[in-house]
């Protein structure tokens, strides 16, 4: 195992001092050690009655690793709030050049929230590791093209101001550039300098604008902390757009305790009736072996539902399912009018349900046209065929 000495050095922010008293202790200790290329370093113990307003600075040997690109620091202590500007880490290499890693800081630890810090460097300016993790889905019945999203979070510690989610800058990345398109799932990292991490996240505010006037569907958000890996979820579920409530705040879930939430969305392409008294039921089988039945009339986007070229989209609850994929989906049609007695015919070019706690999509398509059955009548259920994912074009 090769050893390579480095000069340490570490700066503790003023203010610090003005909040600590005098009674740190020797077991009050910083824990540091760092990530490189070929693995971790051991950990370093710096006391904090070691530390002043003025620059540390010591020798020590650490595990050769090779480049270092990531520092990790926790506060070890009862009771201890303290602010860290930067650390550095100095080295000789072989043509005795002197070669500088060096890791800006700038924020408070925590002793009594058992925080962690990631600091990454790379080429260029320094920065934090991302603090939160944040994913939105999109439905698939989403219409705008040019949403603009604002979050805030609210935490039992801190909350943040509202951040611009489009903005991409250094301090909100994300890889995605048509950013909110239906369907989509979005990722995008909260660097530490836009904000702080605020304990335990209980709500989020939204705030959408669409700016080509056609309304969005948000369909979830789920945070994740990147220092402790916690995860949060939220159950969004909410149109914004033109004459629509534009900022709502959305509670987190636990998945564990509460009724899971489908969406069905269903694509008609042809039916021999418009008179609009048609009902589908339809049937879902998990692998737990329960099943679920609902029957799908009451559309959440069109007045009429099963109109031809028309997409409608339904939400159901479903208790005691848990964390079980769906096995298998059967469908009925049946034309619920009483003085008309006419058989309707009806087809569909795909049917999607998706599982939003679970975040689970199943995509599906009709063997064969419908013909509908009476109210009076033994229903006669289809069973769907399942296909991997939905047309490109929806259509």
């Amino acid at each position: 195992m090769l050893l390579q000495s480095y000069r340490f050095r570490l700066k503790t922010a003023p203010e610090t001092f003005i909040q600590q008293n005098n009674n740190i202790s020797n077991s009050n200790t910083l824990l540091i050690y760092f990530k490189g290329e070929q693995g971790l370093t051991q950990t370093l113990f710096i006391p904090l009655n070691k530390l002043n307003e003025d620059i540390y600075e010591n020798k020590f040997e650490l595990v050769d690793v090779g480049n270092l690109s990531l520092a990790h620091v926790k506060l070890d202590g009862n009771n201890i709030r303290w602010k860290l500007n930067w650390i550095e880490l100095e080295r000789d290499n072989v043509d005795g050049e002197k070669f500088i890693f060096n890791f800006p800081i700038n924020r408070w630890l925590d002793s009594n929230r058992n925080q962690k810090l990631d600091i990454f460097i790379k080429e260029g300016p320094a920065q934090f590791a991302p603090i939160y993790t944040i994913i939105i889905r999109t439905g698939t019945i989403s219409s705008c093209l040019q949403a603009n999203i604002r979050l805030a979070l609210i935490g039992d510690g801190a909350s943040t101001i509202p951040f611009d989610l489009n903005s991409n800058s250094n301090l909100i990345q994300c890889t995605t550039k048509n950013l909110f398109q239906s369907g989509s799932k979005d990722l995008f990292y909260l660097s530490s300098f836009e904000s702080v991490d605020i304990g335990q996240l209980f709500h989020l505010q939204i705030q959408c604008d669409s700016h080509d006037n056609l309304p969005y569907y948000c369909e979830s958000i789920e945070i994740i902390n990147n220092l402790t890996d916690e995860k949060y979820f939220f159950l969004v579920n909410h149109w914004f757009g033109p004459n629509l409530e534009q900022k709502i705040s959305v509670p987190v879930i636990d998945r564990n305790k509460e009724s899971n939430i489908f969406t069905i969305s269903i694509k008609t392409t042809d039916i021999s009736n418009l008179n609009g008294q048609n009902i589908i039921y339809i049937h879902i089988n998990f692998t737990n072996g329960k099943s679920y039945e609902e029957a799908l009339s009451s559309s959440e986007t069109h007045q009429i539902p099963f109109q031809k070229n028309n997409i409608d989209f339904f939400l159901v609850v479903i208790d005691n399912i848990g964390d079980n994929e769906i096995s298998n989906v059967k469908i009925c049609f049946v034309n619920k009018s009483i003085e008309n007695t006419t058989q309707v015919q009806w087809n569909c070019s795909w049917i999607e349900i998706r599982d939003i706690f679970y975040q689970r999509n199943y995509c599906y398509i009709l063997p064969k046209t419908l013909v509908s059955c009476l109210m009076n009548e033994q229903y006669e259920y289809t069973y769907l065929e399942k296909m991997t994912d939905l047309p490109c074009s929806k259509n």
